[in-house]
């Protein structure tokens, strides 16, 4: 199985989508951890199927900060057993 996890500070700008969709061709990992994505659920929506990652959590940012992404590709079988918005 493979796994990327990537502290992205912010997916706002087309240099960081390139770059995240070309990791994703190149290493085409199972499992994909976006950490302060700086988007809400709707705009990560947009790129899980951009990814063709068709599984997803998000906890959304708050403001301009924050906002997590997991991904996994179908067949992968992943579960969730918890998480806390603090």
């Amino acid at each position: 199985m493979r796994l990327i996890t990537w502290n992205c500070q912010g997916l706002g700008n087309g240099p960081a989508i390139r770059g995240l969709l070309d990791i994703q061709k190149r290493e085409a990992p199972d499992v994909l951890f976006l950490s302060e994505t700086k988007h809400e659920e709707k705009w990560m929506d947009w790129l899980r199927w951009k990814l063709e990652m068709p599984n997803m959590v998000v906890v959304d940012s708050v403001g301009n900060s924050g906002g997590l992404a997991l991904f996994w590709r179908r067949g992968i079988q992943l579960a969730v057993k918890s998480f806390a918005i603090v």
